[in-house]
């Protein structure tokens, strides 16, 4: 057996729960550092609601002395039906796809059923989805056109932070980075963004929400400065490594888009922000378009094993007062 040859069709329930909704959820969804909205009513709108602010009133027995209702904001989430595909010739696929399978411990290798070979398939082209989609949302311009045009099928968070400081109408607050080649310059963008954050940012703290999005480069520069802090616990940690970055209690978290920003002359070549985890929202819809589906199928013509993905997808920020952005422009 050097091929595989069966073909594979998720529709409507089994899109969502086979294929979808594994990526879209649990702990690898959850180290995004944003919100991730799978399958909400269209139109997706992104919600944000601010606490009323004295609800308490003196007991009089009688009448409604209710304050105002809670503030809430509200943003629609533009989404655009993208497809994913990917083509393989039929023994190399076999070959991936017989490795994810042997590397399990529960594997009979002498029986080979249908159904391990469906879910080594499913794997090997749900994590290469799943990498488009984090890395458009990210990197995502729609304007991108031309032959190898990549990231191109729905606008991502840089582009839609930046039009926005550029237009002059907006209150995200932002600085320019002008260095990180120093030691604790990458600790001072931390701060900075902090202390330029507005009041509004400042104050969700408490609420355990808030959370740094930076690239590599400035999380490998803050490491750096922990591992010159004569401590104990600094010198085991620089032995073993960290298992997550904190400043000042807020997560610091590498949005690992380093290797693909110099291929774009648009894009910036660092950015930092400080943001609260539900202002920024990821959305993806399989439910409410015809046409959303997932296939697998071997092609006997160009002997190739293809993997076909259509669904929708989108991303946007709600407030801008809750942002405070850092960027350093490439050389």
């Amino acid at each position: 057996m050097s091929k595989i040859e069966q073909s594979k069709t998720y529709t409507g329930t089994d899109l969502e729960t086979i294929f979808f909704r594994p990526m879209l959820n649990g702990p690898d969804a959850n180290a995004l550092g944003i919100r991730i909205m799978y399958n909400m009513p269209v139109p997706t709108t992104l919600h944000f609601w601010k606490r009323s602010g004295d609800i308490l009133r003196k007991f009089t027995g009688d009448g409604w002395q209710g304050s105002a209702a809670a503030d809430r904001y509200q943003k629609t989430i533009r989404l655009d039906r993208v497809k994913a595909e990917a083509s393989y010739s039929a023994e190399d696929y076999f070959n991936m796809v017989f490795e994810l399978i042997s590397n399990r411990p529960d594997v009979n290798m002498e029986d080979l059923s249908g159904t391990e070979l469906e879910a080594a398939e499913t794997q090997l082209f749900r994590e290469a989805v799943a990498e488009s989609i984090r890395a458009t949302m990210w990197m995502g311009d729609t304007e991108r056109t031309g032959d190898g045009a990549m990231f191109n099928t729905f606008d991502g968070f840089i582009k839609r932070i930046q039009e926005d400081i550029e237009q002059g109408e907006t209150d995200i607050r932002n600085f320019t980075i002008e260095s990180l080649s120093g030691t604790g310059e990458a600790e001072g963008v931390l701060r900075q963004l902090w202390d330029n954050a507005s009041e509004e940012l400042r104050a969700a703290k408490p609420q355990g929400n808030l959370i740094y999005l930076v690239t590599s480069d400035i999380y490998a520069g803050y490491e750096d400065a922990l591992d010159n802090v004569l401590l104990d616990s600094a010198y085991q940690a620089k032995q073993q490594g960290r298992a997550g970055l904190s400043f000042r209690g807020i997560p610091v978290v590498d949005i690992q888009i380093s290797n693909y920003l110099p291929q774009f002359e648009e894009m910036p070549e660092s950015i930092a922000i400080l943001t609260d985890r539900r202002n920024l929202a990821l959305a993806v819809n399989t439910a409410d378009f015809p046409g959303t589906e997932v296939r697998m199928w071997y092609n006997p013509d160009q002997m190739e094993n293809r993997q076909r993905a259509v669904f929708m997808a989108g991303c946007d920020y709600l407030l801008p007062e809750l942002i405070s952005y850092a960027s350093m422009a490439k050389a």
